[in-house]
């Protein structure tokens, strides 16, 4: 009966704290619904009553289906009477829907004709989306310097997709002279906003800057733990001693401990997604002393475990010369 407890216990507080989740999940959905349906409601309250930026809210929200059903024609519908009143959130959405060809013939013309409408004006999606199309020479001849041009304009204002081309640029000398430097600058700024883009390629650029100090780190965790656990002064002893730790399991922690730091700098974006340079920086801090604290515990046993087989080997010696 006891033991039916100590899995019943267990189980039930597992399933009673998933129950709670899962509910938690719903109720936040059914009322993030429910502010989108309210959202829009008060949009179209303002759109009908003339007012641009909430016709080009409405049309976006007809657009991805949030609050109302999703409806091409309608979305295009609001878009276009905000951009009867020059609003330049409008112009770009409009842009874009004929770039893609979502609800609308595709037609790159019209999208760079809505583009530079709305970069006129400042816009900074727009402005990158005109550099998108100048470096691949969509509906325009293949420019890299003016597509630098177009996404430095959007990075200055901060905006992160354009902040991550700018660094891309530089990193492949595209338009500009290669420039490592300046692309991890401006690939930290957009990880900074959390651009998964970004975040990818910092981490593509630490595991190529930090391979060699890996190594380094790893196969000085070899030779401290040859040093000081196993008995590197007698010939063959050193290699026994591994061959037997990795067969019990001890010296598995420092190759586990080697993969996590090294999964660490290159798989961090599925770590981090959503985090900034900055939380990385301290996650990867704390791999590092992950390390750090195995290597220690790996000599500290390794120590243990010399002097323990010395012993053997002695009363081994101490019983031969008796039977002799």
């Amino acid at each position: 009966m006891r033991s039916f407890w100590k899995i019943a216990v267990p189980v039930s507080c597992v399933a009673v704290i998933c129950g709670a989740a899962i509910t938690w999940q719903i109720y936040r959905a059914k009322a993030n619904e429910l502010k989108l349906a309210e959202d829009a409601r008060l949009c179209r309250v303002s759109a009908e009553q003339g007012d641009a930026n909430a016709q080009a809210n409405l049309g976006y929200m007809y657009f991805h289906g949030q609050g109302v059903p999703q409806d091409y024609g309608e979305a295009l519908r609001w878009y276009r009477k905000a951009t009867d009143q020059g609003c330049a959130k409008a112009q770009f959405n409009l842009g874009s829907a004929y770039f893609h060809g979502q609800g609308v013939p595709q037609d790159y013309g019209e999208a760079l004709r809505w583009y530079r409408k709305a970069a006129d004006q400042g816009d900074a999606m727009a402005q990158d989306a005109l550099g998108l199309m100048y470096y691949h020479g969509e509906g325009v001849p293949q420019d890299r310097a003016e597509a630098v041009r177009r996404y430095r304009k959007a990075a200055d204002q901060g905006y992160a997709k354009a902040q991550y081309n700018l660094g891309y640029m530089y990193y492949y000398g595209r338009g500009v002279p290669q420039d490592y430097a300046e692309a991890v600058r401006w690939y930290r700024k957009a990880a900074d906003q959390g651009d998964e883009y970004a975040l990818r390629a910092l981490s593509a650029e630490l595991t190529i800057s930090r391979g060699f100090v890996l190594l380094v780190q790893f196969l000085g965790s070899i030779w401290l733990l040859d040093l000081f656990s196993f008995n590197s002064l007698v010939p063959g002893k050193s290699l026994r001693d591994f061959r037997q730790r990795l067969i019990t399991g001890t010296g598995v922690l420092g190759v586990f401990s080697a993969g996590l730091s090294l999964y660490g700098y290159t798989h961090y974006k599925i770590r981090c997604l959503n985090c900034g340079f900055a939380a990385f920086t301290l996650f990867r801090w704390l791999l590092n002393a992950v390390w750090i604290a195995l290597l220690v515990y790996i000599m500290r046993s390794g120590k243990k475990s010399g002097v323990q087989q010395d012993g053997i080997d002695s009363s081994d010696a101490a019983t031969g010369s008796e039977m002799g």
